[in-house]
């Protein structure tokens, strides 16, 4: 675009220097473009983070801060009135998630056609599915209000234009990341120093798991899994949680597998884990339905996916259609055909027996070739950018 960017107000709803990175690489994208300003209430151990970005992202970094204590409520209700301001006198506006929906919703109102609105929408929780919360009613309140809608799965993109009513089909954006933010790989052995351990030995298949072990994807389903499958693999996982709940594993572990076929660990930098990944075999990705019955769980392709497609992993997925449609589509690994742990355990044998080298290769390929964020998503964002600028006229 020749001439001066146009201004773009973005609200996040979810800090996303971690989990939610979907946010960060939309705006880098989305800055090719506009002049993106962003805002982000966030704690105080966080703000600087944000600093280093290479958008303006103002970080409000007030939770845990000296700010903060005692006066939450009156803290975020503030942070609600600055920006509903700012988006009143803001021509393109993007917020992420719910958070900010009611905020925008009217500020929508008031300004009509004047305020280009879209939403991005990295869960897809519906009210009848999490009545504890209040957002998901927020959502269905003032679904319909934003001109453009983002996704990040084609599955949840469909029940979400037919749930809520959309005019049309939310864009989507797979949480995948750029190729660019690949490094270069490690040293062989760098993985085993990242888990503090000397390596399996040699010949044993190395199954890795990276992330969150409770909730909605409880990491004794794993365990149960390569247990009973009786296949010879080391399983090797590390655990965002706490060491108390990590020493817990590991005793269920022992009573289920064999010693020197396990190591459990808390987590380490994502960068390291890139780098270092490539030692392992193939890695596993559980959502079962059985364990949070929504479509949220049912629908789900997370960021951990395509890291390990990116590390030349082969993949074992849950029974899961949006990790199926990219696994065994892609001819990179298998997804179980059922809920329980023995249906995960029948798909890492056949896996295991098929062969791990060429689902391994293909899958490096095909991350590549078709599922980095500039290979998938670049040109959906400049369409979604191109939209924006063909409503605001």
């Amino acid at each position: 675009m020749a001439g001066r960017k146009e201004k773009l107000l973005a609200v996040a709803g979810t800090d996303f220097d971690r989990s939610y990175a979907g946010t960060q690489n939309l705006l880098e994208a989305l800055g090719e473009v506009f002049e993106v300003e962003a805002y982000v209430f966030t704690d105080a151990r966080r703000g600087g983070w944000y600093g280093r970005l290479p958008f303006r992202c103002h970080a409000f970094a007030l939770r845990g801060s000296m700010w903060d204590a005692g006066r939450w409520r009156l803290m975020s209700k503030l942070f609600r009135l600055f920006v509903w301001f700012r988006m009143l006198f803001a021509r393109h506006v993007l917020i992420t998630e719910t958070a900010y929906l009611a905020e925008a919703a009217l500020a929508k109102k008031i300004r009509g056609r004047h305020m280009v609105l879209a939403q991005f929408c990295q869960e897809l929780a519906l009210p009848e599915e999490y009545p504890q919360d209040r957002w998901p009613s927020t959502q269905k309140r003032w679904a319909r209000v934003p001109d453009i809608v983002i996704d990040v799965d084609p599955f949840r993109a469909k029940i979400r234009m037919e749930y809520y009513g959309l005019a049309k089909m939310p864009h989507v954006l797979r949480n995948t990341f750029p190729l660019s933010q690949m490094p270069p790989r490690a040293p062989r052995g760098r993985l085993w120093e990242l888990a503090g351990i000397p390596p399996p030995p040699a010949g044993l298949p190395v199954l890795v798991h990276v992330g969150g072990v409770g909730r909605e994807k409880p990491f004794e389903r794993i365990i149960d899994a390569v247990a009973e499958s009786g296949a010879p693999v080391f399983l090797l996982a590390f655990c965002a949680a706490t060491e108390e709940k990590i020493r817990g594993l590991r005793e269920y572990a022992s009573r289920k597998m064999a010693s020197g076929h396990f190591h459990f660990c808390p987590p380490v930098s994502r960068e390291a884990l890139r780098a270092s990944l490539w030692e392992a075999d193939a890695g596993v990705v559980d959502y079962s339905f059985s364990v949070e019955p929504t479509a949220n769980q049912r629908y789900c392709a997370p960021t951990k996916l395509y890291e390990f497609m990116a590390c030349g992993l082969a993949v074992l997925g849950s029974d899961n259609e949006s990790l199926r449609s990219i696994i065994e589509q892609e001819g990179m690994g298998l997804c179980a055909r059922g809920d329980s742990p023995r249906d995960l355990a029948l798909a890492l044998s056949e896996m295991l027996r098929t062969g791990l080298e060429g689902m391994k290769k293909r899958a490096g390929l095909v991350f590549a070739e078709r599922y980095s964020y500039e290979t998938a998503c670049a040109a959906e964002v400049r369409r979604i950018a191109d939209e924006m600028r063909s409503i605001a006229g």
